[in-house]
């Protein structure tokens, strides 16, 4: 009976260590840098990573896309790292998306692109929009592919009114999302933490001479 007690208590205390310590992390986990301003990045629309929100970039329908009557194709903005980064948050900075979904670049053997959906996003309630994903891979590629826009409903309207209300052979009902911005970020590493909290102290040091001073 006492083993059995102590053992209970065991694990009873290295579960509360578990908890504790994983808390711990969790509460001083920090954001990496953008990922998206790292030289060498490219987007198929440069102005989403160019980090001026005065700018705006607008999606595109990929090459090829079928427009033809009775199709919808949906534009989207691929974004290409130098290297592979884990990505755990995505910022889209836009006054227009409505719904979209995202896929990240898994890699292939056969093909150069393995697209996995990572999240899809029905309905967009603020602006910047935050997303939390949790890619299990590191990728190079994130693709947004956006779905529908505000801009969508008018966009139908000023086609019907030019064709005397009839769709008009090659004409897509979507309309191409307007985006300021699009930020990646994944997770500090310890070593990043230990720096950025030294660079810290280094400068509260040197605001305390001065003020003596």
């Amino acid at each position: 009976m006492f083993l059995k007690t102590i053992t209970i208590f065991s694990l009873i205390t290295i579960s509360v260590f578990l908890i504790v310590g994983c808390s711990v992390l969790l509460s001083e986990q920090e954001w990496s840098e953008n990922y998206a301003l790292i030289e060498g990045t490219n987007a198929s629309s440069p102005q989403v990573i160019d980090g001026n929100m005065n700018t705006i970039g607008e999606s595109t329908f990929p090459v090829g896309a079928n427009t033809n009557f009775g199709s919808n194709p949906a534009s989207e903005v691929v974004i290409t790292l130098p290297e592979e980064k884990v990505i755990r948050r995505i910022v889209i900075h836009s006054d227009n998306i409505k719904t979209f979904d995202i896929f990240a670049d898994k890699g292939g053997i056969i093909n150069d692109t393995d697209w996995k959906l990572i999240k899809d996003v029905k309905s967009v309630k603020t602006n910047p929009i935050e997303i939390p994903v949790l890619v299990p891979f590191p990728t190079r590629q994130i693709r947004i592919r956006i779905l529908s826009t505000t801009d969508d409903a008018g966009l139908s309207r000023a086609q019907r009114a030019r064709s005397g209300n009839f769709r008009q052979y090659g004409q897509n009902r979507r309309a191409q999302a307007k985006i300021r911005e699009i930020e990646l970020f994944g997770y500090k590493t310890a070593e990043q933490t230990k720096e950025s909290t030294a660079a810290e102290n280094r400068e509260q040091e040197l605001d305390d001479l001065l003020d003596l001073e």
